[in-house]
């Protein structure tokens, strides 16, 4: 079935990350567009195009999110305002693919086996070009600053180019393993995909990604898996023990010099900006605008990845949608986990350790 085929091209494509990029366009969006596109109008052909209850809080928020933009798009020139503007799109595209994905799902054509299997390929590939990456690209403090990338050294970040996200995408796919493993499903590929994941999760090197991983091992050690609360404070002590560079990387958080430190200069800044712009915000992705008419972006890096978000998923939210539209998404990450928290399906526990994680990990870096 064609949209099956259109689903591998978008894992495949989020998988070659930077790979398959031609300037600030990537493949993996244009590949987003097809799939939403073909499987919306697949769904309303066959008259059976289901909302999921989860989604609806995010849809409302995207129309806020617009609204936003649309209040202030005076403030901008109209380059900036488009610009802005096309964001708004791709997270609304990637909204509808998960909606045709949950449909998929719904509708049989795809059974949540397979997309944990095809979920569990796309980890073990980025391990695998991870460690390409370590052996051909160990120091990224090579490559022309023009690019944007942050000089990360001996760290596996894959073909995202970035560790933290690798990190976040593979917690991610490991929870899900975790929910099958917790459900009775205990297969030798379940067991040893887990055990390469939860390497290069390590090796990622990211604080962030370590504390998403804790708060998922907790929860299904907690709930379901006790054994795993001790399996996790077991190899947490042999890591800070045997391997002196997560002794430097859990210090560095108090060292004044450590990226930690200019985290706390980005949480001060959003919040500024969410003070003076507290009911409609400055516009869904405006933030780069806005940080440059602060003087809090130089000429150096205003052009920098960094110079568009924050680093903290919720104030960047607050800062470019106002309190209504911060309100309006942290319900739509709560609605999910306290259903999910008081029900007894089976694969429950994927949800109410993922939304806690996902959102400690959005502190960090801009992740949701």
């Amino acid at each position: 079935m064609l949209l099956k085929y259109l689903f591998y091209i978008l894992l495949g494509t989020l998988s070659l990350g930077q790979l398959v990029k031609a300037g600030d366009y990537y493949l993996f969006d244009l590949a987003a567009v097809v799939f939403s596109f073909y499987g919306i109008v697949f769904f309303l052909f066959k008259r059976n195009l289901k909302i999921p209850q989860y989604s609806v809080l995010f849809f409302v928020f995207s129309l806020l999110a617009g609204t936003s933009l649309l209040l202030n798009f005076y403030r901008y020139g109209s380059n900036e305002g488009m610009t802005s503007a096309f964001y708004l799109i791709r997270y609304v595209v990637y909204l509808l693919s998960g909606l045709v994905v949950s449909n998929m799902l719904s509708s049989k054509i795809m059974a949540r086996e397979q997309l944990e299997k095809y979920l569990i390929f796309s980890a073990l590939f980025l391990c695998g070009a991870g460690l390409v990456q370590l052996l051909v690209l160990p120091d990224f403090s090579v490559l022309d600053p023009s690019f944007g990338w942050d000089p990360h050294k001996n760290r596996v970040a894959s073909t995202f180019f970035d560790p933290n996200f690798l990190g976040a995408y593979l917690v991610t796919v490991f929870s899900v393993i975790l929910g099958s493993i917790a459900g009775g499903k205990r297969g030798k590929f379940r067991l040893i995909s887990a055990v390469v994941i939860l390497i290069f999760i390590f090796l990622t090197f990211s604080r962030s990604a370590w504390a998403m991983l804790a708060v998922v091992l907790f929860i299904f050690g907690l709930f379901k898996l006790r054994k795993f609360l001790f399996l996790g404070l077991f190899l947490a002590f042999l890591a800070y023990f045997l391997v002196p560079r997560v002794q430097i990387r859990l210090s560095g958080i108090t060292d004044p010099a450590d990226s930690a430190r200019y985290r706390l200069v980005s949480w001060k800044n959003a919040l500024q900006i969410s003070r003076d712009n507290l009911l409609t915000g400055v516009g869904f992705n405006a933030y780069r605008y806005v940080q440059r008419d602060y003087n809090f972006l130089t000429v150096d890096n205003i052009s920098s990845r960094s110079g568009a978000g924050t680093d903290s998923s919720l104030l960047f939210v607050l800062a470019t949608t106002g309190i209504f539209g911060a309100l309006t998404f942290a319900a739509a990450l709560a609605f999910p986990f306290l259903d999910n928290a008081v029900s007894r399906r089976k694969y429950r526990l994927v949800i109410v350790s993922l939304v806690p994680a996902l959102m400690l990990e959005s502190l960090f870096i801009n992740s949701l």
